[in-house]
């Protein structure tokens, strides 16, 4: 592996073996790029793989999603949640980034890729990216003080006056490192995506929770407020080496009254400092200044982070042949497509609602 790139398959167990060495060894061990979370995050959306390389005692680690296209392209896109080529080590960064991407751009050829795109870390992990950053939206990152009253002072008063509402209101929290939890973490989370009418890929099944605990025994925390011994407000957390993720969770709406889901994020911060992590990633809102922004906000009044994005085409001709078709896909099927968006690669970007009649026969794609 030294000094040339190489291409590890998930699927393969010795080529997973040497990804999860390098994970480990990597600065900050994210957990999205572990392939035990890497994997289950992207089934059913094409092959995981790992573009590494090490070179004068430096890495990188750089997970990816290749994606059929059909006619023997490819495009690629990071697995869910924050990624991007991760790099650790002394070798100078700019002679280091040149020579991998030199020759990730030979392995793309050869694998006929169109484009790329990828969810960077919020950290300064990152490779330089040749591509277009895009600033998609603003991630809460919380630092962990050691002193629990610190933590606390930290918060907006708001939160902390919901915090010891639920305390006050008989709420109790318990931090779980195994999977005795998953029913009632599936039951809560279902719960809360059928609530707020989630996206169809939000709504993992139990299996799924279970596959990430088989995976990675040491790296799934749940946090959880009970009432009376009955979970009504759950946390799942992904532990890197001094990070950790929001990731899912939910909260009984019969009981959200009583904020449990406030004194859920304070016992994390006090679990998170009494075991010596450094930062708590809470993630942003589904659109800037929503309530959910508004609410991670307040954990972390000073930890505003830009989330970022890096894109690129590699194939010119066949990107703008891919961008072509799917314009005449909307005409034909007489759907709207927002060709000035944001979305990446464009000829992914979905469709709209329909402008044909009900009663006509064309075919929607």
């Amino acid at each position: 592996m030294s000094g040339d790139l190489t291409v590890l398959d998930a699927a393969v167990p010795a080529d997973a073996a040497t990804w999860v060495d390098l994970w480990r060894a990597s600065r900050n061990q994210i957990p999205f790029a572990h392939p035990g979370i890497a994997g289950p995050l992207s089934s059913g959306m094409g092959s995981l793989v790992a573009a590494t390389m090490t070179w004068q005692g430096a890495a990188v680690l750089y997970p990816l999603v290749l994606r059929e296209i059909g006619d023997g392209r490819r495009d690629i896109v990071s697995p869910y949640g924050y990624g991007g080529p991760l790099f650790h080590g002394d070798a100078p960064v700019e002679e280091f980034a040149s020579r991998f991407w030199g020759f990730f751009e030979e392995w793309a050829r050869d694998e006929r890729v169109v484009s790329e795109f990828t969810r960077l870390s919020l950290f300064d992990d990152v490779l330089p990216h040749p591509g277009r950053t895009r600033e998609r939206n603003l991630n809460f990152v919380r630092e962990i003080e050691p002193d629990h009253d610190a933590l606390w002072a930290a918060c907006s008063p708001k939160i902390r006056q919901n915090a010891r509402r639920a305390g006050r209101a008989g709420v109790k929290v318990r931090v779980v490192e195994d999977a005795s939890l998953v029913h009632e973490f599936h039951r809560i989370y279902t719960g809360t995506m059928e609530r707020r009418n989630s996206d169809s890929w939000y709504r993992f099944d139990e299996a799924f929770f279970s596959a990430l605990h088989d995976e990675v025994p040491d790296g799934v925390l749940y946090v959880a407020a009970e009432v009376d011994g009955q979970v009504v407000s759950i946390d799942l957390m992904l532990l890197g080496r001094d990070t950790a993720y929001y990731f899912l969770g939910g909260t009984d709406l019969s009981v959200s009254r009583d904020r449990p889901n406030d004194l859920v994020k304070m016992s994390v911060m006090e679990w998170l400092s009494e075991h010596g992590y450094r930062w708590y990633v809470l993630g942003g809102g589904v659109s800037a200044g929503d309530s959910l922004e508004r609410y991670k906000r307040g954990f972390a009044p000073q930890g505003e982070r830009m989330f970022r994005t890096a894109e690129r085409i590699l194939d010119e001709s066949a990107y703008q042949e891919l961008v072509e078709r799917r314009r005449g896909a909307a005409v034909r099927t007489g759907r709207t497509w927002d060709e000035g968006s944001a979305f990446f690669p464009l000829y992914r970007a979905p469709f709209g609602a329909s402008t044909v009649p009900l009663s006509s026969s064309s075919t929607i794609a």
